[in-house]
Parts: C-alpha cells; structure tokens; sequence
C-alpha cells in the first residue's frame, strides 16, 4: 500500500490460567490527512503554468471533505493569482517562499522583508560573479531585462524535458508588464528602501551551474539570510525566516491542525523547508534529486501529468480505508472491554469458594485488574474477634500490592449468604478508601450476580466522588 508508515494494529493476548485472562491491546499512532500544501511551478501547474483539470478536481474534494488547501509558491503574489484565479481557487497563498503569507481573502498574515544590509551584501556578490537578478518586491518584481528572464525561464523548460510554449510565455510576460507586476529598470539598487514597497526577495538567473554553485556557497556563510533554489539555473535569497516551513507552521497553527496530519507537495529545494514538518512529504516524479530522495513519497506521474493528484487521492482514498478500520477497531475494543468485565466477574465468582466466613457465612470475592493487565482475586476472610476481619477487595489489593504492584483499572465484586449471588455486593467505607489509594481516575467498580449480569459504576465519580486521597496530602 503507498500508505506505509500509518498503520493500525491491535495486539490482543488472551492468557487463560485457571480462569484469569490478561489482555493487552494497542492501538497504533494513525495521521489523518487535514490539510495540503502545494508547490506551483513544477507542481501544481503543467509547464505551460497552468492548473490541470486533475488538480483542480483534487482541490475542490478536499474542500468539500473540510481539507485546507494552501498554496505555497516561490511566485509573489500578484504572480500566483492569475493561475488560481482561471480556476475558481480561493485558498490562503504562501508567496515569496514564506516571505508574505495571505489569507483566502488576500489579507496579510505575515511579512518578512529582507534587511537592507543582506540586500547589498547580496547585490554585491552577485555582481562580483556577473549573475543577473531580479528583485521581488511586495508589489512588483524589477529586472533589467524581462527578454533575459523570458530566456531563462525557456531554458529551465528545456531542461525538464519539455517544449515550450514561447509564444504564451512571451505574451505571459508582457501581460504582467502592462500591469506593473514587473517592472524593467536600469538601475535595481535604486529601489532597495521602498518604504510602502518592502524588498522580499533576489532571485539570481544564470545558465553556468558551477558559478551559481560558487555563489550560493558564499551567500551561505551570512548567517541572517535563506539560499535556496526552484530551477536548475537560479538561486534564491531571502530573510532566514522566509522559508515555506516556517510559514505553514503559521497557516497549521491559525487552522489549530497538527503538521503530521499535513501533506506536503512540491519539486524543488526551496520546498524542502515545508516536507521535512510535515506528517506526508511527496517529491515530483520530475522533481529535484535531492528532494525525491528525502521525501517520504514520490509521484508516479509529473506536474503536466496531474501528478499532484494522482498521489494525494490515493494518500487521501487510504485514510478513509484508515478510517474504517478505526470504527472496526473501536466496537473490538468495546468487545474487550465487555469481555475483561466478564472475566473480572468470573474471576470474583470463583474467589467466593476460598471465602472463610465461620461466623457469617456471607461470602464475597473480588478480582481486579492491574494496569500491567495482571488480575488479582480476593475473598473475604473472618476472625473470631471480628475487628481484624479483612474483605474480599483488601485481600485482592494487598495481594497485589505485596508483589509491587500498585496501580489498578477496574475491580469486580460479589457476594451474599452462603453464596448465593443475588443482589450487588458493594465495597464497605474502608475498603472503598483503600481503592481510592491506589486506583486510576478512570477507575471503575463492576457490581455482578453472573458473569452477563453486571453494572459498572465509575468510582470516583459514583462511588466515592468526595474522596480523601495522597493529593490532599500534598495541598
């Protein structure tokens, strides 16, 4: 099955001896998948940026299961919509890498603009390899040539392993042009301290991989800033807190869901910060090496495939199975528990013959349990001076308790004249102060006259609920 590492298993251990069943049960750790995350470049889009109708389809099912779905892009906002926009899809947009987070309603949650000595100290050493960049601004991108980034962008194409749509491409561009998402200036340098326009992030293009190589390696020693990458032939620098995992931490914490129960989605290492958190962390079948190796799950078909889809309805198609199997689980469960009562009441039956009443001939038995699933029995035990007489349930405690064992779940007691069972035989004052000492908060008294005639009374709640315990000691 893809979904390996959550399983569900229940180990179940009946040890018969003279009437006494232990049983141990558990119940793996299960993730329920709650909120997906997706790359778009590479990922959610085929490489002519567009949505296919897989995905689409992908993403409207899981808003209809109650499933959140997020975006979370190295594109700037402005960059992201259009895309998400064709397709009817509202959902929050981690941009700029972590950079700016927005909420379905395009409302910032967060910003992470880049310092401005980071920004220089940057510039500087791309400029010292002679590396092109452009600079991601909130509210537009500036480059010195859009006709340089159009280039670069058909060559990282190429290299997937695809043909191009140029002319798309180039009518793409020059559609964000006219509405100033980028801008062509001479000069970057000059737009660096925008008040209203924070620097998010540079993005340096080149097509000679040991220079880029060369050049991440050095930003990497300023500890105050991010390096990464989407592409083959670019590098990414941003705030070191502007990393798509710090971000979904935020969108998984405002939702109030766990992480482990979060899908991940993307191509690239710029992608990376937001699978290594993540419950399910899936790598493009067209993926970077890297990635593919790190990622708990690779797709079977590419970004132009649907590949996105393809995977996460199978991950999401498991754990319905999961879920099924949970309800399965929980009515044995329910069976074990009526059948660790039953046993609990036999075991009491039959610790009634040991009972030694010469004065009374009342007799009573208890059986309870231990939480290392161990069952102790008990009868009652008669003295001539009658003041050292000891019950059924203190013999079964004090049994226990003098082999070390002194923590306890449940306690079965019976009894009545000459045995015979009856009417509900419940503890006395002492005994019932005795429990309190050494039962869980969940313990419970089961009251029986047959091993299927029974009731079962939660004890600190029924039974003693004003309780003097060791915590009153500690007031």
């Amino acid at each position: 099955m893809l979904l390996q590492y959550s399983y569900i298993y229940v180990i179940i251990k009946l040890h018969l001896r003279k009437g006494i069943n232990t049983i141990y049960y558990r119940i793996s750790k299960f993730f329920m998948i709650k909120l997906i995350a997706s790359d778009m470049d590479g990922t959610l889009l085929n490489h002519n940026h567009k949505i296919p109708k897989e995905n689409v389809e992908l993403i409207n099912y899981a808003k209809n299961q109650g499933i959140e779905f997020v975006v979370a892009t190295g594109r700037a906002y402005y960059e992201a919509l259009p895309a998400l926009n064709e397709k009817n899809i509202n959902c929050d947009v981690i941009s700029f890498n972590g950079g700016i987070v927005y909420d379905k309603n395009g409302n910032i949650i967060s910003i992470t603009p880049m310092l401005p000595k980071d920004l220089y100290y940057t510039i500087e050493i791309l400029k010292s390899f002679d590396i092109s960049y452009q600079l991601y601004t909130k509210n537009t991108i500036y480059t010195k040539s859009i006709e340089t980034d159009i280039n670069a962008y058909i060559d990282l194409i190429r290299s997937n392993g695809y043909d191009p749509d140029v002319e798309h491409l180039r009518a793409e561009a020059q559609q964000k042009l006219d509405v100033g998402y980028i801008t062509e200036v001479e000069n970057i340098e000059l737009y660096l301290n925008e008040k209203e326009n924070p620097p998010i992030k540079i993005i340096a293009i080149s097509n000679d991989i040991s220079k880029l190589e060369n050049t991440a390696k050095l930003l990497s020693e300023n500890t105050s800033i991010s390096v990464t990458s989407s592409g083959a032939n670019n590098i990414e620098i941003m705030h070191k807190n502007a990393t798509k995992g710090e971000a979904l931490k935020e969108i998984a914490k405002i939702y109030g869901i766990n992480l482990e129960n979060a899908v991940a989605i993307g191509d690239n290492l710029n992608d990376q910060a937001m699978l290594d958190i993540v419950g399910y962390s899936v790598a493009m079948k067209n993926g970077n090496t890297i990635l593919k190796e790190q990622a708990k799950y690779v797709t079977e078909k590419t970004n132009s495939e649907g590949g996105v889809a393809d995977t996460i309805f199978k991950l999401i198609e498991e754990n319905n199975e999961i879920k099924e199997d949970i309800n399965e689980i929980k009515e044995d469960i329910n069976e074990i528990k009526e059948d660790i009562n039953e046993v609990l009441v036999k075991a009491a039956i039959d610790a009634t013959k040991y009972a030694y009443v010469p004065y009374s001939n009342f007799k009573v038995g208890a059986a309870i349990l231990a939480e290392n699933g161990k069952i102790y029995t008990g009868c009652n035990i008669e003295n001539a001076s009658y003041s050292p007489t000891n019950c059924a349930e203190r013999t079964a405690i004090f049994k226990a308790v003098s082999e070390g064992v002194t923590k306890f779940k449940k306690i079965a007691v019976v009894g009545g004249p000459n045995g015979n069972l009856e009417n509900y035989c419940p503890p006395c004052g002492v005994c019932r102060q005795v429990i309190s000492e050494f039962a869980d908060e969940d313990f419970e008294l089961i009251l029986g006259t047959s091993e299927n005639t029974y009731a079962v009374y939660n004890f600190f709640q029924e039974v003693l609920p004003l309780s003097f315990t060791a915590k009153e000691l500690k007031k």
